[in-house]
């Protein structure tokens, strides 16, 4: 073979070479490239089913990371994609099934925790809520308004007249409060220590703390003129026990954290606390004080005090809020009261009467004066 065909055959052949090498390199550069974007896809899927599945910084059970994602591994390893649904509702099984148990469980305890309120017949839940904690918390509330008013000298002593009148009153309807009148859920008025607080304050108030624990201020006391009108009065912060609207509240409270949770966990969206304040807690607490006026009628008819006392306290009440609204230049909304407007609770008194004038014939009472006169 001629040198020259050597070397023609010697070039095709080195040529050839390094063609397959450049092939071969590039063919690896790919490989290595589709490599890496797999990876890349493989890590985004993992960021993108980090992101849709919640924190498990909270101690949140295994099932719920199928929740809020489409795609679910059953018991031998496959993975099951769900198309059909989006990802905020698909489920996996797991999932199902202990949020079915946990729904199941949740109406369970509703009804277990359903009571009667005494005379008006409404039913109510108290959830989560115990009796022994309720009662801690009014004698803690209660402890604590007393310190601050004895360290400030505007706690009365239980010597002076008006600490005497009110705990009279307060005894007699406790009494009946605790005979089980008006039927309805009353365990919770058993062993009940009632306690009450005279406050030197200018404010014509009173309330009523969990427990049967009552604060009266010389405001209202002043403002009233008679014993029935002063009845009225703590008679209406007796229903409020005796209907146990401080736990239903207490139970608005816990399930409103439970929706909030929720709503945030499975949707991302956080409830305003703006929400529970307007839409909730001021309408219930006005329904609350409705309920209060028309029990606390029932009480003091059966305690044998005029159940017309209660609309000439409410007048008095009336007239001294338009008053005080007067002098301020200030005018609260309805829809932004905790109570209801004074002259609509007078026209709903006026016509709950009727009953609780029976009450007080089928009492035996007859008419109770006792006039305030020696405190004026």
């Amino acid at each position: 073979m001629s040198s020259g065909r050597v070397a023609t055959l010697l070039k095709q052949f080195v040529s050839r070479t390094q063609l397959g090498r450049a092939a071969t390199g590039w063919t690896s550069q790919c490989s290595a490239q589709v490599g890496t974007s797999r990876s890349f896809m493989t890590q985004g899927s993992r960021v993108m089913a980090a992101a849709e599945a919640p924190s498990t910084s909270g101690r949140l059970p295994a099932f719920w990371h199928q929740i809020r994602r489409s795609a679910w591994t059953d018991s031998k390893g496959y993975t099951h994609f769900d198309s059909s649904r989006g990802s905020w509702f698909s489920f996996g099984p797991r999932a199902q099934y202990a949020l079915g148990a946990g729904v199941f469980g949740f109406g369970v305890y509703y009804w277990s925790s359903l009571e009667t309120v005494p005379f008006t017949g409404r039913r109510h839940a108290i959830l989560f809520v115990s009796r022994k904690g309720e009662q801690e918390l009014g004698k803690h509330l209660f402890e604590q308004q007393c310190l601050e008013a004895r360290m400030e000298g505007r706690l009365l002593p239980a010597h002076h007249p008006y600490t005497q009148v009110v705990r009279k009153i307060g005894a007699r309807l406790a009494d009946v409060a605790a005979q089980g009148v008006g039927a309805g859920s009353q365990e919770h008025m058993k062993g009940l220590n009632w306690e009450y607080a005279v406050i030197d304050s200018a404010v014509p108030n009173a309330f009523v703390v969990p427990g049967g624990k009552v604060v009266v201020f010389t405001g209202l006391i002043k403002m009233l003129a008679s014993e029935a009108e002063l009845a009225a009065v703590m008679a209406h912060e007796t229903a409020h026990v005796l209907a146990r609207h401080h736990a239903e509240r207490m139970s608005t409270l816990n399930l409103w954290a439970i929706a909030r949770f929720l709503s945030y966990a499975l949707f991302g969206i956080g409830l305003p606390n703006s929400a529970l304040y307007l839409g909730i807690f001021l309408p219930y607490s006005r329904r609350a004080e409705y309920e209060a006026d028309e029990i606390g009628l029932q009480l003091m008819a059966s305690a044998c005090y005029d159940p017309s006392a209660a609309v000439s306290m409410l007048q008095k009440l009336h007239h001294k809020e338009q008053a005080m609204e007067a002098q301020s230049r200030m005018s609260v909304p309805g829809f932004m009261r905790t109570h209801p407007l004074t002259d609509t609770r007078v026209d709903k008194v006026k016509k709950d009467l009727a009953q609780a004038y029976k009450t007080y014939s089928e009492s035996n009472c007859g008419v109770v004066q006792g006039f305030l006169d020696v405190f004026m």
